[in-house]
């Protein structure tokens, strides 16, 4: 048995040409039962069933061997790569070895065995399988983000059984399924632009890590923009929980989700953290049905400016450090820190009042 050249000619292949997992998996599946990662498979075959068993394995795969790169130098997409491209430098923390990376294969699918004997962590791969907000996802992290030293290594990588994803994954399936919320198609259109928010980084043209799109956890560890996959859960609990805490949200929907535990409490109205006015549920609604090109009323912003690596959750991108912002808000904040824009205020509102300026009036205070 061993780690087979041919698959790493399969992987090779598929990314050099418009990257399509079904053949690639067809493939590797061919290819498997002459490696050491095939009686695991086998074994989460019987354990999962085949379907289960299939979306697994082709999100262990991409997981494990395939990394999406931004583009250069137009930095307007990703596209599909082996972690040892010669795109990424030799002391890129993100570069692995093919040895490498099926290690982690091997050991990601080791710890499944004793897991899938408790019948939550099965059900919950059945549940990223149906709901997932990012292709392939799955309840597997980095144990630390390594910046200097490799991050993609076996010793770095493990599932997360806690109840975070538990959670974060049960409200999603409450929340999008038609026969348990009335509102589905509305949390429908919020989860699309919550997951853009939450999983994939902005257009970035500047700094030395330029990204476009490219899934948090796959951007350089150095880079302000990388984050954790277990904070993009984090974070998506908190924008749907800050959802469902906004004005006017149906009283039966709050049950509904307050019976099952799924909510956090927060205090109602939920308000912008910048004008403090409160948002509306109604609104959003609206407007996530009919929106306007160029113009949204709810945005989803960093309280404070992303900075340089630090312990400060409030620095980047993390649950501490995002929330819903009315466009005003946003318009007034720039990009100044939560604080900075509260003094701000402050002392804008100190002048009207020590200069007697009314309200609405159009005229120079000195005139």
């Amino acid at each position: 048995m061993t780690l087979s050249v041919a698959i790493k000619e399969i992987l090779e292949k598929a990314v050099n040409s418009n990257f399509r997992m079904r053949p690639l998996f067809e493939g590797l599946a061919a290819e498997l039962p002459r490696t050491v990662a095939h009686e695991p498979y086998l074994l989460l075959t019987q354990t999962a069933g085949t379907t289960i068993a299939n979306y697994v394995m082709q999100s262990l795969v991409r997981a494990a061997f395939l990394i999406e790169l931004v583009k250069t130098p137009k930095i307007d997409s990703t596209k599909f790569d082996v972690r040892w491209t010669d795109r990424l430098a030799a002391n890129d923390p993100r570069r692995a070895s093919y040895e490498e990376c099926f290690a982690i294969l091997l050991g990601l699918l080791g710890q499944l065995e004793s897991a899938l004997s408790n019948p939550a962590n099965g059900q919950l791969l059945g549940a990223l399988a149906a709901k997932r907000q990012v292709a392939y996802e799955l309840p597997v992290d980095y144990r630390k983000r390594n910046i200097t030293t490799p991050i993609h290594r076996a010793d770095n990588m493990a599932w997360m059984w806690d109840d975070l994803p538990q959670r974060v994954v049960s409200l999603r399936t409450l929340l999008l399924s038609p026969k348990t919320n009335p509102y589905v198609a509305f949390f429908h259109l919020a989860y699309d632009k919550v997951r853009v928010k939450t999983y994939l980084t902005d257009r970035v043209l500047t700094g030395v890590y330029k990204t476009n799109r490219e899934k948090r956890w796959e951007t350089h560890p150095a880079s302000v923009h990388f984050a954790l996959r277990r904070s993009c859960l984090e974070i998506e609990y908190m924008l749907i929980n800050q959802l469902c805490h906004f004005e006017g949200c149906p009283p039966e929907l709050v049950q509904l989700l307050e019976t099952a535990g799924l909510l956090s409490p927060l205090d109602v109205p939920f308000r912008c953290p910048i004008t403090m006015e409160p948002l509306s549920f109604e609104e959003f609604e609206r407007e996530a049905r009919d929106p306007t090109h160029g113009k949204a009323s709810f945005q989803v912003g960093h309280l404070n400016p992303l900075k340089a690596l630090n312990a400060d959750p409030r620095s980047g991108h993390t649950a501490q450090n995002i929330s819903w912002i009315s466009a005003d808000g946003n318009r007034i904040q720039g990009s100044l820190s939560l604080a900075e824009t509260r003094m701000l205020i402050r002392r804008i509102a100190d002048n009207y009042e020590r200069f007697r300026v009314p309200v609405g009036a159009e005229n120079s205070v000195w005139s």
